[in-house]
């Protein structure tokens, strides 16, 4: 996949956006895969400049910047409340080319002597004010394939002595001591640096590659010119000296180096600026290009870039640092990864609300876009903020994960052959065969299949001028042998293939065979309106043209993060109050999940303990705490990067004071009578138990929060009945009072009384209530034995009351 590289003029001293893909070994089939998106949507606000999004930034209109910012404006930023700047080294650098086929910038002696003379460390350190690092190698430092650092010696630190040495031993003197040294033959000859005069950077950099040359007696001039001017004399190979270009790189694949610097490129245009030819540079290509061995590749390429730094065709001078800007007031989840920063497809995918917000699903993420979309068709834009947009809206067989590495993503696995592996292999061939996921869908409920995946690759190729076509002209066939399981076979072999076919959005078959290949540019989708068939995590739901595009999370996405699956509590949570010394004391939790893994505990923000969790009820002691009220957080995660919190309060205390407690009147009533109570009004600031006795015998126990206690009677057969309540708080202060319950006889006695007359005897009888005695162990207790049976319950009531608080 070669043409990965831009050539670009700075324009301002902000770093340039880079996209790429990773170049790694391979894809773990096992890997585990993220769960996304989380926000409801994502709203990108057209918003041009950069002073324009940094104010929108500043006033909460937006979540996020979506390119990187200027650094002039980090110190504001860096200042603000709520705003966070994230920073990672460029995957590009600034550069000046040297024209090798001209003399005397030919000879390799010459080149050397101006990269030691250079000082890159004071070009980081002055023009770039820290913000940059040096750099030698043409393949930058956060690439993998690098060699920086390794080559056991570096070009950082201006060394003049040792140019002029290598200058002195090549023949370059001083013949007619006019201050400059002539060529090896004696002709005269001068420098001339072009840098882009629009480029306060370019211009800096050029004048102290200017001085480098004059500190080494060699007549030089740095010349701001028009870019484009000489740019051109680039890309024909015109007449030049030296030229200040910039390199962003759209991933970390290393095959350009087959091409930008092929001796077989030195004079065709457009290639190999610096028209540098080396014929043990170009003895690795072979091994570089056609390899599928990892480490085969990655020799090829430390060895190529051992042989140019030491050549030096060209002179890198630094690997600049990019900057982005987010608030953190809502959300979290941002992701810097290395290939796009925080403004990167990972933000959007990973970013989620904060728990204090609701989170982690809801809620509406603002970015800003510099330009607004220029179409909806990813294939017919070049624009890198649209390239924001549509990234969203579809899926393909691997994507670059976080760290750069390549990550399955609709393939579940894939092999990779030659006829070496399998003789049914073609020689000379390489076949890929990619088992994909099976619970993936387009927007319209139909199955995404290796079917689409095939249609796919032979729609780019069959697609004139297509620019996902351009690098499929060795792909000989693409098809799907089943339902998911694709089938890619190149009529050459290459490590690099496998990032050809690999990163390619997917389309929707049934869409497509609609839309000629000779016709790809003409799709114009208009959603939404015009409802798009697409797999992503994301769908258009929005758009009004130079305002916004809002994107919606597709419910059905395939590795869609399940809303429902957040962790729960099972009680609400349960406050705790005890006495100041006293022990035995617990806070609990009853967090569920189906898929536990993992808590901590806060005490007032500090975390206190974290361990595995297995979904059962979580228990944390709270003894030993001074005076004072304590806040106990739980945070539960599960394993599907979801979680919840439930916070508990405790209060300690000193409780010197003892409840207060009423007399109620005693009761009376006929046995058999009903709605017979006695009520005590009961109060205390830390109330805890009451205990309730009848005739000496405890026979009520239970859990006293303040206020009235209410205790029903009916039901006692004929007696008398001590009922007493002892309230105790949670010090052990305790309070008492007892209430006498009378129950009469309902049963009639008869009394006859007999009057005579003279001729009349009359008898007459009159009924009233049975005056029987009361059993003898009804009647009140002595107050020395009551005190005794109090004394005793309450040892126990406290026993019983450290049972109950180590214990939910």
């Amino acid at each position: 996949m070669w043409g990965g590289r831009e050539y670009l003029v700075f324009c301002a001293i902000c770093g340039l956006l880079t996209v790429g893909f990773a170049a790694v070994p391979s894809a773990a089939a096992n890997e585990p895969l993220a769960a996304g998106p989380f926000v409801d949507k994502i709203l990108y606000s057209v918003i041009e400049g950069d002073d324009q999004q940094v104010l929108a930034l500043q006033n909460n209109e937006i979540d996020l910047i979506g390119d990187m910012i200027d650094p002039g404006h980090l110190p504001t930023l860096s200042a603000a409340e709520d705003i966070a700047v994230a920073s990672l080294l460029r995957n590009g650098y600034g550069y000046i080319t040297i024209k090798c086929d001209k003399y005397p910038f030919n000879i390799t002696a010459f080149r050397r002597a101006v990269a030691f003379a250079t000082d890159k460390q004071a070009i980081s350190a002055d023009v770039w004010d820290g913000l940059s690092e040096p750099l030698d190698s043409c393949v930058p430092k956060v690439n993998p394939y690098s060699t920086e650092g390794l080559l056991g010696y570096t070009y950082y630190e201006a060394d003049v002595e040792v140019g002029n040495q290598l200058l002195d031993a090549a023949g370059f003197a001083d013949h007619d001591e006019d201050g400059f040294r002539e060529a090896p033959d004696g002709s005269d000859f001068d420098v001339v640096i072009k840098v882009a005069q629009s480029s306060n950077v370019a211009i800096e950099v050029g004048a102290m590659v200017a001085q480098a040359l004059q500190n080494l007696h060699i007549d030089a001039v740095s010349q701001p010119t028009d870019f484009y001017e000489y740019l051109t004399q680039l890309y024909f190979h015109g007449d030049y000296d030296m030229v200040f270009l910039g390199a962003s790189f759209t991933d970390f694949d290393v095959d350009w180096l087959a091409y930008d610097y092929w001796s077989e490129y030195a004079d065709v245009d457009y290639w190999n600026f610096p028209c540098w030819a080396n014929a043990t540079y170009d003895s690795y290509r072979d091994q570089l290009l056609h390899s599928v061995d990892y480490q085969e590749v990655y020799e090829a390429a430390f060895a190529m870039q051992e042989i140019w730094v030491h050549s030096s065709p060209v002179i890198v001078c630094y690997e600049n640092m990019e900057f982005s800007a987010y608030r953190t007031d809502r959300f979290e989840g941002f992701v810097d990864d290395v290939r796009q920063g925080v403004p990167g497809w990972w933000t959007n995918y990973k970013v989620h609300l904060k728990q204090s917000e609701g989170g982690p699903f809801g809620g509406t993420f603002r970015r800003s876009n510099p330009l607004d979309v220029d179409t909806f068709n990813f294939m017919a834009s070049s624009s890198v903020y649209t390239k924001n947009v549509v990234d969203e809206l579809y899926d393909s067989l691997l994507r670059q994960g976080m760290e750069g590495e390549d990550m399955l993503w609709l393939a579940e696995s894939y092999t990779a052959e030659t006829h070496e592996d399998n003789p049914a292999v073609p020689v000379g061939h390489n076949r890929f065969v990619f088992d994909m996921v099976q619970n993936a869908t387009w927007t319209d409920g139909t199955l995404l299949t290796a079917y689409d995946a095939a249609f796919t690759l032979n729609y780019y190729l069959d697609a004139p001028g297509n620019p996902y076509g351009t690098d499929l002209t060795e792909m000989i066939v693409a098809y799907a042998s089943a339902n998911y399981t694709l089938v890619i076979e190149f009529s050459t072999v290459s490590y690099w293939h496998l990032h050809t076919v690999g990163y390619k959005p997917v389309l929707p078959k049934h869409v497509f065979e609609h839309i000629p290949p000779e016709d790809w540019n003409q799709w114009n989708p208009n959603p939404p309106s015009e409802t798009m068939v697409t797999s992503g995590p994301f769908n258009v739901s929005g758009y009004v043209p130079g305002e916004f595009v809002e994107l919606t999370r597709n419910p059905y996405y395939f590795r869609g993060a399940d809303v429902k699956s957040k962790p729960t509590f099972l009680t609400p949570p349960q406050d705790l109050t005890y006495q100041v010394g006293t022990i035995g004391h617990f806070v609990y939790w009853t967090p569920q999940d189906d898929n536990p893994d993992a808590y901590t505990i806060y005490q007032n923000d500090t975390a206190m303990e974290t361990g595995n969790w297995n979904g059962s009820l979580i228990l944390y002691s709270v003894d030993g705490l001074d005076l004072g009220v304590y806040d106990y957080r739980l945070v539960v995660n599960d394993s599907d990067g979801l979680w919840a919190e439930q916070t508990v309060r405790v209060f300690v205390v000193n409780d010197t004071v003892a409840p207060l407690i009423d007399s109620p009147v005693d009761v009376l009533y006929v046995e058999g009578e009903v709605g017979n109570s006695i009520s005590w009004n009961a109060t205390d600031d830390y109330p805890q138990v009451y205990v309730l006795l009848q005739n000496g015998t405890m026979s009520g126990f239970n859990i006293w929060t303040g206020g009235s206690i209410q205790i029903n009677v009916d039901g006692l057969s004929v007696g008398v009945y001590n009922y007493t309540l002892m309230v105790i708080d949670i010090a052990g202060n305790f309070a008492c009072d007892s209430v006498f319950v009378f129950v009469n006889s309902a049963t009639s006695t008869t009394t006859t009384t007999t009057t005579t007359t003279n001729t009349t005897t009359t008898t007459t009888s009159t009924t009233g209530p049975s005056t029987t005695p009361p059993p003898s162990d009804g009647f009140p207790m002595d107050m020395l034995s009551l005190m005794i049976t109090l004394g005793s319950i309450l040892v126990i009531v406290i026993f019983v009351i450290l049972i109950v608080r180590s214990r939910p």
